[in-house]
């Protein structure tokens, strides 16, 4: 059992992805400046599940715990189920106990077309995660679904470095 001096406690959004109807669920993390849409986007992502599994683990503040080399969130007991819908205030929504994460996304106006993610290590000397900057301002309707196709690819062990148009995917030398 991880005592509470082991916690560290973060500006976030945590959710638990389903990436198909019957696997495990993937914990990612949502982040990004007050404002930036991190609710907004959990909110699309829970909502639009076709399989209506994915589920917040914990909105605006994130409890993270080093677990057998991984970081696990959970959320404060005090918000436990809920997550803010701006204009309204704290609503129900459908959750998940503490999940292992995968990945982390910054949610971003601009970025790179193919970026190299970053190193998110949220505890000092602890795991880290990478962090992929996510552009999500002017694309917010399909947002939850690149979302949920960048974390099938993660899932499903795919290469950042293999990009589209690179001459080894066409299958000429480089």
């Amino acid at each position: 059992m991880v005592s509470e001096a082991e916690k560290t406690l973060i500006h976030a959004v945590a959710l638990a992805a389903a990436v198909d109807a019957d696997g495990p669920l993937c914990g990612v993390l949502l982040l990004g400046e007050a404002g930036a849409g991190k609710s907004s986007l959990a909110l699309g992502f829970i909502e639009t599940c076709p399989w209506r599994r994915s589920a917040l683990i914990a909105d605006d503040a994130v409890l993270l715990a080093a677990k057998s080399g991984g970081l696990v969130a959970r959320a404060p007991q005090t918000i436990t189920g809920l997550i803010e819908i701006r204009g309204f205030g704290p609503a129900s929504v459908r959750t998940a106990p503490p999940t292992r994460l995968w990945a982390a996304f910054r949610l971003c106006d601009d970025g790179e077309r193919t970026p190299e993610p970053e190193v998110y290590a949220p505890i000092p000397g602890g795991p880290a995660l990478a962090a992929y900057p996510f552009r999500y301002h002017g694309e917010a309707a399909i947002a939850p679904h690149r979302l949920r196709r960048i974390i099938r690819s993660i899932v499903g062990g795919q290469n950042w470095r293999c990009r589209h148009d690179s001459r080894s995917h066409l299958g000429m030398a480089e």
